[in-house]
């Protein structure tokens, strides 16, 4: 393995924590710091499973492993939300997370009132573009600024070099919104769900069909959403068609160096909704690929392969390296249906029976299913033998939904390990 430059300090490796659950496994696969939703105040409303006492006990979790915790609250506020706000605010503070993630001035300047010396750090909502936003928002308190997802690397240097007294953030993976990040206004006008008040339906995920109807005047052009079967809205066509934009998603694991030599002091993954195998495998592959980074070592290309096995909407490298193409569009399908494995269950611990773990099943799994233990610093493949019940009976499959079972695994232990299934023939 050839040697690029000398090491240098690391970034900060960010991952998303819908839960509790998934907050500590982040942590315990490679993430320096999280990023938790506190809910109606974050843009990921309906699905946080982050409670007080969740962010409570997530905050005493990172102080005991000295990592740092960042609590998101960057909606873009309605008047009815401003008392609230002040309310919830003066409790979260006292909890004492490292920062605040925040894009509306209003709440800003409530968090200021609160609180003087809070931490805040510009939510990627605010898009902030340039180095004299960055200026601007500096002046009003703002420690870290997180990039718009617009910028390409180029664009980034400019604004480390006019602005060098001011941490940059920015996303390295995850899916991002056709629009200026998060300023989608498909789903307001589809389903009267705000994008920018947490509750964005992903309508630019779902099919649809093309309908032509004749007028006196000229040939005019519907969209029907199939998920509502007689909705049509009536749209323009060019000679390329018509496209409800559905964005790959974002991976420039290959461009950390440049992003790093270009003033980013935080590589950020989006995905507070998504798995806990989502959240641990890719803390995992990133944690490797910055790590080789920082030694001065190429880069690792079978993490490719490794981010494969997760979920995906297939990749592109946004405009890190410049303009988007039409292969940055997933034109086939609204889902993450491009992977090699399936998260199967997680490793609680060693079985009263030889051989066998206690296994908290998410997906099914047969006996002589091929599968991957996967820990923070191993994997192991292994075929599942022998299958029991919490009591103890002998059952052909564990079934998925969170049910205990214990399953015979050739592998060595170890703490924290997730099982993920091995494709055969697709899944």
């Amino acid at each position: 393995m050839s040697v690029i430059n000398a090491p240098s300090l690391s970034p900060e490796l960010l991952m998303p924590a819908g839960s509790l659950e998934k907050l500590k496994y982040a942590y315990r696969y490679g993430a320096d710091a999280v990023y938790v939703g506190v809910p109606l105040f974050s843009l990921r409303a309906r699905e946080n499973e982050m409670t007080f006492e969740d962010l409570q006990e997530g905050i005493r979790f990172a102080r005991e492993n000295n990592k740092q915790i960042y609590v998101t609250a960057n909606i873009f506020a309605r008047n009815l939300k401003l008392k609230s706000f002040r309310e919830n605010f003066k409790k979260w503070v006292d909890l004492k997370p490292d920062a605040f993630i925040m894009s509306d001035p209003g709440l800003m300047m409530i968090a200021k009132e609160v609180d003087p010396d809070v931490n805040i750090h510009l939510s990627v909502q605010a898009n902030c573009m340039n180095w004299q936003s960055v200026k601007f928002w500096q002046k009003q308190g703002a420690s870290r600024i997180i990039l718009s997802r617009e910028l390409r690397v180029e664009e980034i240097k400019e604004i480390h070099e006019k602005v060098p007294d001011i941490e940059l953030e920015a996303f390295v993976h995850g899916s991002i919104c056709i629009a200026y990040s998060g300023r989608c206004l498909l789903s307001h006008y589809m389903s009267y769900r705000d994008a920018n008040q947490g509750v964005c339906d992903n309508s630019c995920r779902y099919g649809y069909n093309v309908h032509k109807a004749e007028t006196e005047k000229d040939e005019e052009f519907y969209l029907e959403d199939l998920r509502d079967k007689g909705q049509f809205y009536q749209i323009d066509e060019d000679e390329n068609g018509t496209y409800i934009m559905n964005a790959k998603d974002l991976c420039v694991i290959e461009h950390l160096r440049e992003l790093k030599e270009a003033g980013i002091c935080s590589f950020k993954v989006e995905g507070r909704t998504k798995s806990l195998y989502y959240a641990s495998m890719v803390a995992r592959i990133y944690r490797k690929a910055i790590d080789d980074m920082t030694a001065g070592r190429e880069f690792d290309k079978s993490l490719l392969d490794e981010l494969n096995k997760i979920p995906n909407r297939g990749y592109h490298k946004g405009f890190v390296t410049g303009n988007l193409s039409h292969n940055a569009q997933e034109y086939r399908h609204s889902t993450s249906r491009n992977f090699t494995q399936r998260f199967a269950g997680v490793v609680m611990e060693k079985s009263e029976h030889p051989n066998f773990f206690k296994v908290e099943a998410r997906h099914r799994i047969r006996t002589g299913d091929t599968v991957e233990v996967i820990s923070p610093v191993s994997t192991q493949k292994a075929v599942v033998g022998k299958i029991l019940n919490e009591r103890g009976e002998l059952v052909p499959q564990a079934g998925g939904g969170g049910l205990v079972f214990h399953i015979e695994l050739p592998v060595e232990y170890a703490p924290n390990s997730l099982v993920s299934l091995v494709e055969k023939g697709g899944f």
